[in-house]
């Protein structure tokens, strides 16, 4: 047995590639919070290193745009205006309305049926529960069933960019916002996109998530307290 659980395999992956990892997983998950300052020496000391990788995990975080270079402070952890997450929003439409077209025609017979279960496993918790306990429930079929969807599509450069997106909108807990203030829609319109994959209809399960989308965006935007900040921007 083990002793400790998720080590990094250090034999196949670059030292640089396992801190670029970590670093990005502890922005994304809240861990390292947004302004929040480090060194790279800091960074060298908690993982044994010099600080040569370090400093270029550190380099691609900032090429990405979840850190800064602060002179005499560090790294600042970036954080995202309003203004520029609801322009994250309108990328993230563009792209998954392109991969649930894609979807729709290379979806198999397998996804398909995972979709179903789940669809289903849905239905159980919804009869069975309700408040906080519902949405715990409900959230990882939610995932399960879009990881399904997207990938689907059969281009990984495509699904890669999807996450990235979405990756941006856990780190703000978007999800969390959106998904108690229209929990059964969430599901109905989930119904309806498996539908739409089910008869290969691309145009279909775009307009079905197009819908979806916009409707998310509307009550991110309120729920969010960014009304006033948002006035003026067009979602497209």
């Amino acid at each position: 047995m083990p002793l400790l659980k998720n080590v990094p395999e250090l034999r196949t992956k670059p030292m640089r590639d396992i801190i670029y990892e970590h670093l990005r997983k502890a922005i994304v998950r809240g861990e390292l919070k947004a302004d929040s300052t480090f060194t790279d020496g800091e960074i060298a000391d908690e993982y044994g290193v010099s600080r040569t990788p370090v400093r270029e995990a550190v380099q691609k975080l900032e090429a990405e745009g979840y850190i800064e270079r602060v002179p005499m402070k560090g790294n600042r952890v970036c954080s995202v205006s309003p203004y520029e997450l609801a322009n994250s929003f309108a990328i993230r439409k563009a792209l998954e309305t392109l991969a649930v077209r894609y979807a729709a025609l290379r979806i198999t017979d397998e996804e398909l049926d995972a979709m179903r279960e789940l669809l289903m496993e849905a239905d159980a918790v919804f009869a069975g529960f309700s408040g906080d306990e519902l949405l715990d429930r409900f959230f990882p079929i939610v995932k399960k069933f879009n990881k399904i969807a997207f990938e689907a599509c059969g281009s990984d450069r495509l699904t890669e960019l999807v996450w990235a997106q979405r990756e941006l909108f856990d780190r703000y807990m978007v999800m969390r916002i959106i998904l108690p203030n229209r929990i059964n829609k969430s599901l109905s319109r989930r119904k309806l996109l498996y539908e739409a994959l089910a008869s290969h209809d691309p145009e279909r399960a775009a307009a079905v998530w197009t819908e979806h989308l916009d409707e998310s965006f509307v009550i991110w935007r309120e729920k969010s307290g960014y009304a006033k900040e948002l006035e003026e921007f067009r979602f497209f």
